[in-house]
Parts: C-alpha cells; structure tokens; sequence
C-alpha cells in the first residue's frame, strides 16, 4: 500500500469532537480530563487516525500492531471495540470509528492536527529484551527471562518511562520494534556465570537498536542477585530519566535472594504451559517457600500448580483441591497487598463450583492489580467454567485491551465463551486458531469434540479424540469432569456426551 508506511511517533496533537490526542506524552484527553486508554488502544487510535483519509484493513492492523503475526478476527474485533469504548462511540450509528464490512475500519470524524511545544517533555519509551544467555551458560534461559521481567515490572512502576509489557517482548524478540509503538530506547544484554559469580551486562541502545549509548558490566553472587537487578535499573533509570529517577520500590515479597532464584525457575517451568511441567515448578516454588517462609507468592504460584495437577490427574497429583485452596488462603494471609494470591484462590474456588466466593476473590485481585491482562483472563474463563459465559465477555475483551501480544493458548477463552452461547462455527474457528499454535493445548482440543460434534461433524469429533489420545494417552471422560466442572447440568451433559459420542471412554 502506498502510504501504509508509518513515519516515527513524534509530537502530533490531535483535537476531534471534545477529545485532544497527544502523541508524546501518550494521552488522551476529554474536555481537558484524562480518558482510562490502555497503551495497545492508544496505538490502535492513533494508526486509524494517522490514515483517516482511507479504510485500515484487517491486514493493515495486523501488520502495523502485531507485525504480521497469525492475529484471530477476535484480537482485532476486541482491540476495535477497546478503542470505542475508551471513546464512548457505543451508539448504533458510529461518530468515530466506523466498520465498512468486508473491507476494515475507518476514522470519520473531523480532526485538527498541531505540533505543541511540550513534545521535547514526553517520557522515554522503552522496550526491554529478553537478556541472551546463550552456550555453556543456557542453564541460566531461567534467570535472563525473569530478568527482563524484573525490570519491566520496575522501570514500569517508576513513573519515569513508559515500558512495553512482558508479552510484548515475548513476542518481538530481537526485531526492531515498529514505528508505531514510539521506542525510544531498546534495553538488552547477556547473561554469563564464571565460577560462583553470575555476570551481566546491561545496554541502552537507540530505538533502532544500532547505536549504543550506554553499556556497564555488574558482578553478582547467589546472595546478591535481588540487590543487583534493583542496582541495575537504577542506572538504566538514571541514563533514561535523569531528571525524573527516583529510588524504585520493588515488591517481589522476598529479600532471600535464594528464595528468589527458585521462584525464577518455577516461573520459567510454568511458563512451558505443558501439564509435566507445572510438576517442575511446583517443587520450585515449593523450595522458596521453604528458604523464605514468607514468600507470599510462592504460596500462590504453588496453589496454581497443585490446581493444574489435580485438574490432568497426573501421578502424585491430589485427590481433592484442599490444598490448593489453603495455599491461596496462606498467599493471601502473608500479603493480603498482592493480588495473585487472590487471584489464585479464585481459580481453585472455580474449579470447586463456588461461584460467589470466587468473583469476591477475582474482584479483590483486581482491585489490586488493575493492569493484569493475566488475572483479566482467568476470571473470564473461571467465569465460563461456571458456565456464566454472559458475564465472562466484558472480562475477555478487556485482555487484548491490555497488552499487543499474548500468548496463543490465550484465545482459548473466547472460543470457550462461543461455545456456551450456541455460537459453534465461531467457536471451532477459535480452537483450530489455538491448535494451529499450541499443538497440545488439551483444553481446545476437547471443547473442539463438542463444537464439532454439535455442528453434525461426528467424523471430525472422532479424529479430534483419536489425536487428544496420542497427545494424553490417558485422558478420560472423569479428566474432562474436573477440568470443565460446570454447574450447569446442561452445559456438563453436553460436553460429556459428545466426548462419550467421540469414543472417548
């Protein structure tokens, strides 16, 4: 496309209808008053403002917001309406943001463009790479992504700059970050041990990541790694904001650095999103609950895992969700600040069918974390398992309002959601999206029998079955019980029979 190109995110003010959208301080405002816009719709806006003289496509969006990558019609229909939302344009007749169906989207209203003065004031935006860790040291892949995580979680509670979440830098890798998410800086590095020591350097590139500016070397021991990643954002603090640094306060829940290098590796295993691994991880996170009994996340992180365990039935695993439970009442009781103990709690108190308790507990995550994309996500799939699927959509859509990219076993929900309300075709499309990626994902793969199964596809129901066999050589109609324990008859008689149907036994 000609135009499609995208010159570099500058000092552009735009002023529609009572709104004012400035560019680089990354706000929008509304008869002078700061509207609630997360950064992924600030960006959308801003690409269908840009181009407002023609149709965004689809493809445009996909290209310009998530670089290409296989984007399901439901990230980009539930960015558009993050967008609207954020703008109030709910009404049938669209006054800014209009659908032309089958083509994409298009800005209609009237705009005014300025350059203000104050552009040279906006806060550094960062991107912060996964540090490398390569060779004899790839033992330590665990260390380098909680690293960046780390910092992420930092540099985004200083205030003093703008960081692009973890998902995020997942997803790019080392690629240079489009124009449109506004980087100013890339952070990146490596990872390396020599003896006892653990040695990292930390760099500050340009944001087209070929010049450095900045570059320091940091020598750490196994005791001294949590004060070495709050030194090391400080002096990234320092060379991006040296007018605005200030000491960070990080809570992490533990001061015990060894305590804390085993919640890396639990995080590490965790993040593998395979049922063995969380039997990794669970003795990680049970080891730093053991050096720092305390470690209030820990607990949580454990709760989880025990969850997922019981939930695949795997050996060893527990016969009821009582521990799991009173592990994400322990989080909470050590920390009653953090919110993953207590969106923890819902999750187990989902899956035991007490749909009051565990809206409390969401809520209460959320309150205390507002920003978590993660703790938005569950609560609306807990909230499909209670088989609510009406009050899980305004929770489903916020998740791609929060973040550009996120991992594709995330879509699952949706499809899930689908499925409740009738919508079959809409649904399998949703879990083929999720299989095209995440090949073992055994949730999709069995509420795939059942969409198939509904829309008369018996034969494509039976080969899903015959394939969760070779993936979970054990799975059975009970797994599917505890994994979709809906308390809805209907729903639970649905499911079950079509597996049965499948020739799942």
């Amino acid at each position: 496309m000609e135009d499609w190109p995208l010159a570099e995110i500058g000092s552009q003010l735009w002023t529609f209808d009572s709104f004012t959208l400035d560019e680089a301080a990354c706000e929008l405002r509304q008869s002078d008053k700061p509207v609630a816009i997360e950064p992924q719709s600030l960006r959308l806006l801003i690409l269908l403002i840009r181009h407002r003289s023609r149709v965004v496509t689809k493809d445009d969006l996909v290209d310009a917001i998530w670089q290409g990558r296989a984007i399901s019609d439901w990230a980009i229909s539930g960015a558009i309406k993050a967008v609207r939302a954020a703008l109030g344009d709910t009404d049938r007749d669209k006054r800014f943001i209009r659908t032309i169906h089958g083509r994409g989207f298009r800005f209609v209203a009237d705009v005014i463009s300025q350059t203000p003065e104050t552009a040279s004031a906006s806060k550094p935006t960062v991107l912060v790479r996964i540090f490398r860790s390569g060779g004899d040291d790839a033992q330590l892949a665990y260390l380098a992504d909680g690293l960046a995580d780390d910092l992420i979680s930092t540099l985004s509670r200083s205030g003093a700059v703008m960081v692009l979440s973890y998902n995020t830098t997942r997803a790019m890798g080392d690629a240079v970050p489009p124009d449109l998410y506004g980087v100013t800086h890339i952070i990146d590095g490596s990872i390396r041990t020599d003896g006892s020591r653990t040695r990292i350097t930390a760099n500050i590139l340009d944001h087209s990541g070929q010049r450095q500016i900045w570059a320091e070397r940091f020598e750490l021991s196994s005791d001294s790694l949590l004060a070495g990643h709050d030194l090391i954002a400080e002096r990234l603090l320092g060379v991006l904001a040296p007018d605005r640094s200030t000491p960070t306060q990080v809570r992490r829940g533990t001061s015990v650095s060894q305590a804390y290098d085993a919640y890396q590796k639990g995080r590490y295993a965790y993040f593998r999103y395979e049922p063995k691994a969380f039997v990794h991880a669970l003795a990680h996170f049970t080891r730093a609950t053991e050096l720092d009994p305390g470690f209030a996340n820990a607990y949580a992180q454990q709760a989880y895992c025990r969850t997922t365990l019981y939930v695949f039935g795997l050996p060893g695993s527990d016969v009821t969700l009582e521990a799991a439970e009173a592990l994400a009442r322990e989080a909470i009781r050590r920390d009653d600040r953090a919110a993953l103990g207590y969106a923890r709690l819902g999750w187990v108190l989902g899956y035991l069918g007490r749909p009051e308790e565990t809206i409390a507990a969401f809520d209460a995550a959320l309150v205390r974390d507002p920003e978590n994309a993660e703790a938005f996500l569950a609560y609306g799939e807990t909230l499909n398992r209670l088989a609510r699927p009406d009050a899980a959509g305004p929770l489903l859509d916020t998740v791609f309002a929060k973040d550009s990219f996120l991992p594709p076993s995330w879509e699952f929900p949706q499809g899930h959601r689908q499925l409740l309300l009738g919508q079959q075709d809409t649904a399998i499309a949703h879990f083929l999206s999720v299989l095209d990626r995440v090949e073992r994902f055994v949730p999709a793969r069995v509420q795939l029998v059942r969409a198939l199964s509904e829309t008369g596809d018996d034969h494509g129901a039976q080969q899903t079955v015959a394939r969760l066999r070779e993936i979970a050589p054990k799975y059975s109609l009970a797994h599917a019980r505890r994994m979709f324990p809906y308390p809805d008859a209907h729903q639970r008689d649905a499911l079950i029979q079509s597996l049965s149907d499948a020739g799942l036994r």
